[in-house]
This record gives C-alpha cells, sequence and structure tokens, in this order.
C-alpha cells in the first residue's frame, strides 16, 4: 500500500493500517526528537503524543496535502510545547497527563476523565520510592540529580527507579487501552 492508501485506510478507522502508518514514519519522529532533546523519554513521548494526535484528527487525514510536512509539524509543536512545559518551576500531574494523552475535540470529555482516572490509578500503585521519583520529575520538572539529593539516593538509583516507573505506568495503560486504536503506540513505547 502506498501512503495515500494508508492515509485513507486510517481514516476510515483502520487499526491495521494506523499500526503500519505508525512503523513507516516512527523513526523518523523519534530519531529527530532525541536528537534535539538529547533524552530518550522525551523522544519517546513526542514520538507517542504526535501519533495520539494523528490517531484523533484521522477523520481529516484525507484533507492533507503533505502529510510528511503536516506530521513533522505536529511533532515540532508537541516538541515545542514539553520544552516550555519543562521550564516551569511546577506542572501539576493532570497537565502532565493532559499532554500524554493529548486529548483532541474527538475525545469526549467523559472519556478523558476516565483515562486520566486510570492514569492516576496507575501511579497509585507504583511502590513508594518510585513514585515519588515518577512524580518529582514528571510532575516538578527535576533533574535526577536534584531527586537524588532529595530522596537521599544515588543519580543511578533515580534513573532506575524512573524507568521501572515509566514501564510500570506504560503497562498498565496499555492494559486499559487495549481496546484502544492507540494502544500501538503504548506497545511500541514498552518495547523500549
Amino acid at each position: 500500500m502506498n501512503i495515500e492508501q494508508i492515509l485513507g485506510e486510517v481514516a476510515r478507522g483502520s487499526e491495521r493500517a494506523f499500526k503500519e502508518l505508525f512503523y513507516l514514519c516512527k523513526d523518523n519522529i523519534y530519531h529527530t526528537a532525541l536528537k534535539l532533546s538529547k533524552d530518550e523519554f522525551i523522544a519517546d513521548e513526542v514520538l507517542q503524543e504526535t501519533f495520539v494526535i494523528v490517531w484523533n484528527k484521522r477523520d481529516s487525514l484525507l484533507e492533507i496535502n503533505d502529510f510528511e510536512a503536516w506530521l513533522y509539524r505536529i511533532a515540532k509543536n508537541v516538541f515545542l510545547a514539553r520544552l516550555r512545559s519543562k521550564s516551569l518551576p511546577t506542572e501539576p500531574i493532570d497537565l502532565y497527563l493532559h499532554e500524554l494523552i493529548n486529548p483532541a475535540p474527538a475525545i469526549d470529555p467523559a472519556e478523558y476523565k476516565e483515562l486520566e482516572k486510570h492514569f492516576e490509578i496507575a501511579i497509585g500503585k507504583l511502590p513508594e520510592k518510585q513514585r515519588l521519583t515518577y512524580q518529582f520529575i514528571k510532575a516538578e520538572g527535576m533533574s535526577r540529580n536534584e531527586v537524588a539529593k532529595l530522596l537521599q539516593v544515588s543519580p543511578e538509583t533515580v534513573k532506575s527507579n524512573y524507568e521501572e516507573a515509566t514501564n510500570r505506568v506504560r503497562g498498565y495503560m496499555i492494559k486499559y487501552l487495549k481496546d484502544s486504536g492507540l494502544s500501538i503506540i503504548l506497545l511500541y513505547l514498552l518495547k523500549k
């Protein structure tokens, strides 16, 4: 299938075509975000958020003249939004959740509340050190060294706790979203 055919199938709601589109474009988006951010987690999140937006706007895919330019514009905007949010002294968990699932008008507010609830449950299920590490890095925008000082552990322990927490949250959300077309994005991120 060529890109126009894939986009047509995605516009009709085909999860199989969305998966094909994701695997076709993911490397360029990921590597660009990684080159700019020099952070694998940010690159993963930019990739994920970009494709969440693509899925949410799938109804208008056939109206887009230059899909590649449109996709990169979305990724650039997601990356810039992430940069702006990192410069803030604090970032409420709700804002991070909003970034994670980025509800577009196509998402029902009730669905968003349900996703938000499950995201908070996933964080709440983390062991205390992992939960604190995850929240300090994600919600407070703290560096690994700052978290290490605060929790009186090594930066390597912070890195390990953060990676494990991220994997657990993603794993929980995959279970919750298994029937959603968006689960392919989360599955990709779990492999990292």
